[in-house]
């Protein structure tokens, strides 16, 4: 059983990156053609024009059409043709697949399920990447591996400690059980630190020269996105104005079985004017999603080099094992009959 679920909301790009000219975009093993019309209006449709296969993405945007760079054919957002050089009658048969775009909260949204089915309100509330009051540094880091093993990368932070020890990891995110709580499809896992050591990140972007009280609450939007309500205060003053609050937003793009992009914001609610912070805060998330690469590529190699054996879980995979639950539940529900569980939802 593949570990796809396709009636859902992926971020193809930011939405600044997307301009006129066609990008190939793979999502879910699938090829797409994300462009953007001369009116504003972003599209998608598979990466073939039905005439000779050429890949639409390596042709051009005329007006509000996608336009073939082999032969000069043009499509509309809807995959169907709209003119043939040389040729008054427009085939049936001239079409490609398209898929449901919505464009939101700076980013472009692909539903890569039944189009009938594309549902705007199952789009994940990520609001504060372009509210008021909020400032956002985004970026994408790739990963060599199958995205469930990110999803438990991004909902267990134990690894913090010993994986970031230079920018966001303390002794205290280890040493601090976790809660985690199901709502529906909904796993929201939370980690309260009072009294504890700031890290290199937070004394940066904070100022905290002593001890704080610091929160981490994790929840996973299915199937793409998770979300870290992150921050601190002085210790013992409950004092937000003098604290810091973020999030860091994680919507998982999953190329094929093997591969999966990170798009990722970090927002802030403090300094926002700060153009050196916003350069030192992408420098060390960068560095910081650098360090999990490698570790992701080793554990997709193991896995695969071991298909046998069961992932062991600690008291902290609470909330990672929840969630693989509640992605079995999904994925057997789309593909009609139950399915085998994910390496570590045992």
């Amino acid at each position: 059983m593949t570990s796809f679920i396709r009636n859902a909301w992926y971020a193809a790009c930011w939405s600044h990156e997307l301009v006129t000219a066609p990008q190939a975009k793979m999502i879910l093993g699938e090829e797409l053609a994300v462009f953007r019309t001369e009116s504003g209006v972003a599209g998608a449709v598979e990466d073939c024009c039905p005439h000779r296969f050429a890949p639409i993405s390596m042709g051009n945007v005329q007006g509000e059409n996608i336009v073939c760079g082999y032969h000069g054919m043009a499509f509309g957002c809807d995959g169907v043709c709209v003119e043939i050089p040389g040729q008054k009658n427009v085939p049936e048969r001239a079409r490609m697949r398209s898929y449901p775009v919505i464009e939101r909260n700076t980013v472009v949204w692909v539903w890569m399920g039944d189009p009938a089915a594309a549902d705007e309100g199952l789009l994940p509330d990520v609001h504060w990447l372009d509210a008021p009051g909020w400032k956002s540094v985004t970026g994408t880091t790739r990963y060599d591996c199958n995205w469930l093993l990110l999803v438990d990368n991004l909902l267990d932070l134990t690894h913090t400690t010993f994986v970031h020890k230079s920018t966001i990891g303390t002794e205290d995110v280890a040493n601090t059980p976790v809660t985690s709580e199901r709502d529906g499809d909904i796993v929201t896992i939370t980690r309260v630190m009072n009294d504890a050591t700031p890290s290199n990140f937070y004394k940066r972007v904070g100022g905290f020269q002593g001890k704080i009280d610091r929160w981490q609450k994790i929840w996973l939007d299915l199937p793409s996105t998770v979300i870290i309500d992150a921050g601190g205060v002085p210790a013992g003053t409950n004092d937000k104005s003098a604290g810091i609050d973020t999030r860091i937003i994680s919507i998982l793009k999953p190329v094929d079985e093997h591969t999966v992009d990170q798009v990722w914001a970090f927002a802030r609610d403090t300094l926002l004017d700060d153009t050196d912070l916003d350069a030192d805060i992408e420098k060390s998330i960068i560095h910081t999603f650098n360090e999990d690469v490698d570790f992701l590529a080793g554990q997709q190699h193991n896995m695969e080099k071991h298909p046998e054996k069961r992932m062991l879980n600690n008291s902290a995979d609470a909330g990672v094992v929840q969630a693989r639950r509640v992605i079995d539940e999904i994925l057997a529900a789309e593909a009609g009959a139950t399915g085998s569980p994910s390496p570590a939802a045992e």
